[in-house]
């Protein structure tokens, strides 16, 4: 008799002004493909408490959902894509996930975010703040992890638009616009080759 393999479930985690909701294309092209899907919601929606609260609530929504065996995969989208680095680095997220993989994720900050919005996760996101420069400083914390950087052609949210990842294996599509990259069957598929290689 045979053991079939279960696959690693996949976190889906949103941008800033956006909910789970946004990762619904997305969820449905990984979930026909037999993955389980999880696409948490992180309030406040405009980051306003800042990337450390967000990744104490993504911590605590995936063990509710999965326990504290469960091996994930998680696939974080602009902003979702750091605060799913500050779980891993420095919530201790690391010990269960298998790969990252970052979706037009400022990880050398992007100069829209000095726009004059009241938000913690704003300040946050400035090329050189304290939060980036605590990732950076941390990022041996991610060694054996697969990590994946993937930007679109033309972002004009994430300033440079090509916000390369020196640990990750980075990768540009012929994508235009910033949330057009979560609506890219190439980056799905690219996802998948990664997930089954």
């Amino acid at each position: 008799m045979t053991t079939i393999e279960r696959k690693t479930a996949l976190v889906l985690v949103h941008g800033i002004f956006n909910t789970g909701s946004v990762m619904a294309w997305m969820r449905r092209r990984f979930e026909s493909q037999g993955f389980e899907c999880f696409t948490p919601t992180l309030a406040p929606f405009d980051g306003g408490d800042g990337v450390e609260s967000a990744a104490k609530k993504l911590e605590q929504q995936i063990l509710e959902r999965f326990g504290h065996e469960q091996d994930i995969a998680i696939v974080g989208f602009s902003m979702g894509g750091i605060v799913a680095r500050f779980y891993l680095q420095q919530l201790g997220g690391s010990v269960r996930t298998t790969h990252l993989f970052t979706i037009s994720s400022p990880h050398s900050g992007s100069y829209m975010a000095y726009l004059p919005y009241p938000s913690k996760t704003f300040k946050q996101l400035r090329p050189g703040s304290e939060l980036l420069n605590l990732l950076d400083g941390t990022v041996d914390t991610l060694d054996g992890l697969s990590l994946f950087s993937y930007c679109a052609a033309i972002d004009y949210t994430v300033a440079p638009s090509r916000s390369h990842w020196p640990v990750a294996s980075n990768k540009q599509f012929g994508v235009y616009l910033h949330m057009s990259m979560i609506f890219s069957q190439k980056v799905v598929d690219e996802i998948l080759k990664r997930l089954e290689s």
